[in-house]
């Protein structure tokens, strides 16, 4: 019994030999991993010295990270708060200059490479230009996904080049390239959707470019006819002048610039194929998340402006999470997004300690980053509306001065219709002058459409008066009502919306007559406008000649866009005609009712 038990002690205990080896080995580790941490640290030292004292080290890429941050401060809150979900409509231009703005819609593809055993693939594209990037979101398991989304890059000069590289997604391992294109922006203009062929073996994108000239409304431009600081850029020095030396993880790991601080600081993870955990950073611009899982680094930026709405998980109990909704053109943040039913971008992010309290800090960055942005407008408003009163007096003193030099400004007004897409219809006369077309058929006094409606049995007519428009000029006004469908893929009837648009040349012998039709209840309704214009010119003292174009605007994309349009042209062309030869007959009964009404009270007087 003895002779076993020490035969176990002596097989399950070490000898001394071995727990030498272990101890020496273990020593000999720890030593290395000390060495590497000196040497590691004495390597960032020497870094912001080299740059010029505490500085820390700038390279192209937070240079441009800053630009494109300071870009996305400077575009203002205003949709945020009156019209949600809405793609940007105006992007303010980098510090210096007035730049173009670049709006690429990412469509769809088709044939692209099974990255997976089974012949599948889980893509997402990377747009870049220049130093900007824009991720699209990851569609699962597709070789022909369906994107529809839209990217803003802000640009200082043309040309440049437009880059879309389409991944397959993969949580553990790399992402594979699956294909890329490169495409070449010249000038301002705008292309349909097009095909562009990838440089791998198979595989094409779809894509529609469009580029613009931004609005000069940045702090440089301000300040060079103002002459005063935004309040942003004086809470800014405040910063500068309060910030301790060193580095926080926006700089080292998101390279934002160094006026960015961290406001809060939370542990949670990022909800994709399963959960990534990371820590997430609030900042005064940025809402900013870094995982790494895996080897996996995942960077997500989020500027506060992007941000729609903020929700939380009614199962708080199992996993309480907190989903982040962006507006529509929104991009550039690090990794592929979600897709919610109704289309909007997403980001959920769950495992928090305390979910209410990120909540809480979340609504509160929002709130404050409003009323930042909302102080500067007013202030901007105050200051513009200040040298506005004093070109007036200026002018008004030159006009006392100098009699008799009136000076006009040019005012261009925005096309209330897209022309490239109109086509000749029909030229014929109207017998009568574009004063009298307005007065009798289209006057707020007129019963024409009340009368053309009831003859086509639609319903719900309601026509608003005419106001003057500064942005088109002219007069405008909005008509409403129900029509009957004769087609068998529509319902019985549709609520139809119609903007009318008048203007008068200066002598009154030219009218140009605008609308915009839209159905509502059809299929893809929503995706296009029938464009329409009425030039009158006045040929004699009693009739003026007609030339009607018309033309469907698509707004967006659609599988049926040559059916719609040639079904819409063809429909519209015939009730235009219509239109015209009620109105000949409606005028040609108006004078005669007139004409008689006058020959009865020149009977009646004595």
């Amino acid at each position: 019994m003895g002779q076993c038990l020490s035969w176990a002690l002596g097989l399950l205990l070490p000898s001394l030999w071995e727990a030498e080896v272990a101890i020496s080995a273990t020593a000999l580790l720890i030593a290395a991993f000390v060495l590497f941490l000196l040497t590691s640290d004495q390597q960032h030292a020497k870094q912001p010295a080299a740059n010029g004292g505490g500085e820390p080290p700038a390279s192209s890429s937070s240079h441009s990270s800053a630009a494109t941050a300071a870009c996305h401060r400077d575009a203002g809150l205003g949709r945020r708060s009156g019209a949600r979900g809405r793609a940007v409509s105006e992007i303010t231009c980098a510090p210096g200059a007035c730049g173009y703005v670049i709006k690429l819609e990412l469509l769809s593809a088709k044939y692209l490479i099974g990255a997976n055993l089974d012949g599948s693939s889980d893509p997402f594209a990377v747009i870049s230009c220049g130093e900007q990037k824009r991720f699209s979101s990851m569609v699962p398991s597709p070789r022909n996904p369906l994107w529809g989304e839209e990217f803003n890059f802000l640009v200082d000069q043309l040309p440049v080049e437009v880059t879309i590289t389409i991944y397959d997604w993969d949580t553990v391992c790399k992402c594979k390239v699956i294909g890329s294109v490169t495409i070449a922006v010249l000038s301002e203009d705008e292309t349909g959707a097009s095909w562009y062929e990838l440089d791998s073996k198979f595989g094409q994108i779809c894509l529609r470019l469009r580029s613009t000239k931004a609005f000069p409304d940045s702090d440089s431009f301000f300040e060079e006819y103002t002459g005063v600081e935004s309040p942003r850029k004086m809470i800014l020095k405040k910063q500068r002048q309060v910030m301790i030396e060193g580095i926080g993880p926006l700089q080292t790991i998101y390279k934002l610039p160094h006026d960015e601080i961290v406001h809060q600081s939370y542990s949670c993870a990022l909800e994709r194929c399963f959960l990534h955990h990371g820590r997430m950073y609030i900042s005064q611009w940025h809402l900013c998340f870094h995982s790494n899982v895996f080897s996996k680094q995942l960077t997500v930026i989020i500027p506060l402006q992007d941000i729609d709405e903020i929700k939380r998980s009614q199962h708080s109990l199992i996993n309480p999470a907190i989903t982040i909704f962006l507006n529509a053109g929104s991009g550039g943040h690090g990794t592929p997004r979600s897709c919610s039913q109704n289309g909007r971008v997403r980001y959920t992010f769950a495992s928090f300690w305390s979910r209410n309290r990120t909540f809480r800090a979340l609504e509160t960055a929002l709130q404050s980053y409003e009323a930042t942005l909302e102080a500067e407008k007013q202030v901007r408003a105050h200051v513009l509306l200040q040298q506005e009163r004093n070109s007036v007096l200026s002018s008004k003193t030159d006009s006392t001065k100098t009699p008799g030099k009136n000076i006009e400004k040019a005012i261009t007004f925005q096309p209330f219709i897209n022309e490239h897409v109109l086509a000749d219809v029909t030229s014929k006369f109207f017998p009568g002058t574009p004063e009298k077309f307005f007065s009798t058929i289209l006057g707020d006094n007129s019963l024409f459409f009340q009368q053309y409606r009831d003859a086509r049995k639609d319903t719900d007519l309601k026509l608003s008066k005419w106001c003057a428009s500064k942005e088109y000029g002219g007069k405008v006004r909005e008509v409403t009502f129900r029509s009957q469908c004769h087609s068998p893929l529509c319902p019985p009837d549709t609520a139809v919306t119609e903007w009318q648009h008048a203007a008068f040349s200066k002598e009154k012998r030219n009218l140009i007559y605008e609308t915009k039709h839209q159905a509502h209840d059809v299929p893809f309704g929503s995706y296009f406008e029938i464009h329409c214009r009425w030039s009158l010119r006045t040929t004699s003292s009693s009739t003026c000649q007609v030339n009607i174009k018309i033309g469907v605007n698509m707004k967006k994309w659609c599988i049926l866009q040559s059916r719609i349009k040639s079904g819409a042209t063809d429909e519209y062309r015939r009730e235009v005609c219509k239109i015209l030869e009620a109105a000949c007959d409606y005028f040609l009964k108006s004078e005669s009712n007139s004409h008689d009404s006058d020959e009865i009270v020149m009977a009646s007087s004595p």
